[in-house]
């Protein structure tokens, strides 16, 4: 019975190896590629229309990259067998939501401007443009 538990044991931990690998290529993949497209997409605006949409798309897709990262520190709990580990694993964790969260606030300000921008515009055509 120890036998299995063990063999058991030492699946558990190469999938979930496997899985923090696999969760962390795909956050840096997913940050890697927005970073090039919105770098791409901002030399294309020639510096003569705003960038506001290109931030929040950036903003959100760094999001969803960072969301990969944290399921893979969450993965790397099941790991941990000592308590300086777990309390370097918890930080890296809340620095991961606070980074979210503030991504989030940049997106729904960058939202914001758009919608302002777009109700000037709105009004310029109107005729009620200054």
């Amino acid at each position: 019975m120890d036998a299995f538990l063990h063999t058991l044991h030492d699946v558990v931990m190469t999938v979930t190896e496997i899985l923090i690998n696999l969760f962390e290529l795909f956050g840096a993949l997913i940050i890697l590629y927005i970073g090039i497209i919105t770098v791409y997409k901002f030399f294309r605006l020639r510096f003569t229309q705003t960038s506001t949409e290109l931030r929040i798309r950036f903003g959100r897709t760094i999001s969803l990259g960072l969301l990969f990262y944290l399921a893979a520190e969450i993965f790397k709990m099941i790991t941990i067998r000592d308590t300086e580990t777990l309390i370097i694993v918890g930080v890296i964790i809340i620095l991961h939501i606070v980074i979210s969260v503030l991504i989030a606030w940049e997106v729904e300000h960058g939202l914001k401007v758009v919608r302002e921008e777009q109700e000037l515009d709105r009004e310029c055509e109107d005729g009620e443009c200054d």
